[in-house]
């Protein structure tokens, strides 16, 4: 359900006379729940070493039914394929604003340096948004992707990389 446009008009009566009148509005109902999800993030998996500037795509949705708050959407790497964001290396973060109920950010081509102390390539990737935990969502659990999320389908679409330019290896 959208949420609905409401004037409040309020009245405050003394006896049967009314002596003031107010307007309050527009004032937004919100009734539902956000749940922030990474959509798609690219490229997963890096070929370069240390010291490479890399550049990171990503599309954030709202696909609960409120208005999310102000939240972070930081960036990890690893040499493991399996990716514990929990010890895995921050390689970098971006704000991301409010999104109403169904609602999209995209954020394309980011520049972020490789750290030195990594092993060779190939090196993998995780995002995560509302990494601080700091909003009310209907499921944490789908807040980040990882290079070995096989739930996230859209993470390899070739359709994904052919918006920016990348052309993935088979």
């Amino acid at each position: 359900m959208k949420p609905a446009i409401l004037a409040a008009l309020i009245v405050l009566l003394t006896g049967c006379a009314s002596d003031q009148i107010a307007v309050v509005g527009p004032v937004e109902e919100d009734n539902g729940i956000p749940d922030l999800t990474m959509q798609a993030f690219i490229p997963p998996v890096i070929m370069a070493g240390s010291g490479a500037t890399i550049y990171l795509s990503d599309l954030v949705a709202n696909i609960g039914e409120g208005r999310s708050g102000e939240s972070t959407i930081r960036y990890y790497i690893s040499d493991e394929p399996e990716i514990d964001v929990s010890t895995a290396q921050v390689i970098g973060e971006r704000a991301l604003r409010s999104l109403g109920p169904k609602e999209v950010d995209e954020s394309m081509e980011l520049p972020f340096v490789i750290p030195v102390g990594l092993d060779q390539p190939p090196l993998f990737l995780a995002a995560c948004v509302d990494v601080d935990d700091k909003l009310l969502e209907t499921n944490d659990g789908n807040n980040c992707t990882t290079s070995n999320s096989v739930e996230d389908s859209m993470y390899m679409s070739p359709a994904i990389f052919d918006a920016v330019g990348v052309v993935p290896a088979n």
